[in-house]
């Protein structure tokens, strides 16, 4: 399979930004990710968001991954308590699932809604 994820975070953005893409790379292969983009808080008032999109291919199940993923949220100690939109130290969403035959398994409709997902994605796509 492979996967595209969106990561943001706008606490010690930086730091958690390359913690994820470091755990990330123990699950993936064939590696890559887009450049950084500073977004404006969406839905809230808050510090500016660093967002990117990360490529990998894994022989793993969306739901595992899935599950692999919030490990490495609550690791850089996301609060699950906080509202929907509130500052957060890192966010990472499957944005797209593709399977060996080329076909779209899963798209998040995120891609369409935020520029935040939809321009880092094009960089890689």
């Amino acid at each position: 399979m492979r996967y595209y994820l969106s990561l943001g975070s706008n606490i010690k953005p930086r730091k958690n930004i390359r913690f994820a893409e470091n755990e990330l790379k123990k699950i993936f292969k064939n590696w890559r990710t887009s450049s950084l983009h500073q977004t404006k808080a969406e839905g809230f008032e808050g510090d500016d968001f660093l967002n990117s999109v990360v490529f990998g291919e894994a022989d793993i199940s969306f739901d595992d991954l899935n599950k692999k993923l919030k490990s490495i949220e609550d690791a850089a100690e996301r609060n699950r308590k906080n509202p929907k939109f509130s500052s957060r130290t890192l966010d990472i969403e499957i944005v797209l699932q593709i399977d060996e035959n080329d076909e779209i398994i899963f798209e998040s409709d995120e891609i369409e809604k935020y520029s935040f997902v939809s321009m880092p994605l094009k960089e890689l796509l």
